[in-house]
């Protein structure tokens, strides 16, 4: 393909699956240099495909912002031609967007629910693998461009980090710390491993030479009288979060979408899960030597020790 190849992405939520979709994005990037790619994805995640430098045009789903909002930019998107339309999402809302796009060629997943299919002229076939990992589904869309179906592009970022996420890898004398990040967030409790204040003391007193630190969007309640613990929850935008797993020396966090960014980074991770499957949802891929996961055998998080996850520390920052 060495003409001009227009596609629109539609891909709005939710964090992890928009790195995943990135990181599909980035592949197409790599071996066709001659792509547009348009994406729509939600207000609230604009940010991370901004400053992923792949994207050319960026429509914005304003979620629960009333019927006009979605009519404006259905309209928006009826003004463009695409030679292709990739629907990832799969769901009514997406498949809309897919209907009144003007392209030939409107494909999307082959287990897309709520009558979404509708919109499609071909949907991608499923991975052979039985367990099928959440990006294996999307690098189907990559045989419809003439790609093979792997990834074999570097996700990267254009940030400016504030003065805030620089200086916390500095001591006092100016040397240089290494960072261990901990996300004790999740979309749901019941994927939230409950002893992370616990590991942290845990970690600085293993481990005196390291800095932790306690990344989330809402306020965690994880205080420490050791010096070398920092909350910094609920105070660092995405240009701060995309610098830290990017410079960190291993990031700690449960069934997330920084486990995600971490393993799309490059950054090792150690991801906690309880009632979900790693092999559809782990870090990708399953088998680096960067990408470690501690399962919940009765899938209950409780059940994961403080000194099982420590265990699996030592070998990666060693």
């Amino acid at each position: 393909m060495s003409q001009q190849i227009n596609i629109l992405i539609i891909k709005p939520s939710s964090l992890g699956d928009i790195i995943h979709g990135l990181q599909v994005a980035a592949t197409i990037k790599n071996f066709l240099p001659n792509v547009s790619i348009d994406w729509v994805v939600r207000d609230c995640f604009v940010d991370i495909v901004k400053f992923s430098r792949l994207v050319d045009k960026i429509f914005i789903f304003y979620r629960g912002k009333g019927i006009r909002k979605f009519i404006g930019l259905i309209l928006n998107i009826k003004r463009q031609h695409y030679d292709y339309v990739f629907d990832m999402q799969g769901l009514a809302r997406s498949g809309i967007i897919t209907y009144f796009s003007q392209s030939e060629r409107k494909i999307g997943r082959t287990d897309a629910r709520e009558f979404a299919w509708m919109a499609y002229n071909k949907k991608v076939p499923f991975p052979q693998a039985r367990k099928r990992h959440a990006l294996d589904i999307l690098l189907q869309f990559l045989p419809e461009l003439g790609l093979e179906a792997k990834l074999q592009g570097e996700l990267k970022f254009s940030i400016s980090p504030s003065d805030m996420a620089k200086d916390i890898f500095y001591d006092n004398e100016q040397k240089k710390c290494k960072l261990i990040l901990l996300f004790p967030e999740s979309r749901q409790k019941d994927k939230e491993w409950p002893y992370f204040r616990r590991l942290s003391e845990a970690l600085v007193e293993k481990l005196p030479n390291i800095r932790v630190v306690v990344l989330a969007q809402r306020w965690i309640n994880i205080t420490s009288k050791s010096p070398n613990i920092y909350n910094l929850s609920a105070r660092t935008s995405i240009n701060d979060l995309i610098y830290l797993v990017q410079n960190s020396s291993l990031v700690i966090a449960n069934d997330s979408a920084p486990i995600h960014l971490a393993a799309a980074l490059s950054t090792p991770v150690i991801a906690l899960f309880g009632p979900t499957d790693p092999n559809r949802f782990g870090p990708y891929p399953l088998d680096s030597k960067n990408n470690v996961v501690v399962q919940a055998k009765d899938k209950k998080l409780s059940s994961i020790s403080v000194e099982e996850v420590v265990d699996n520390v030592w070998p990666i920052m060693q």
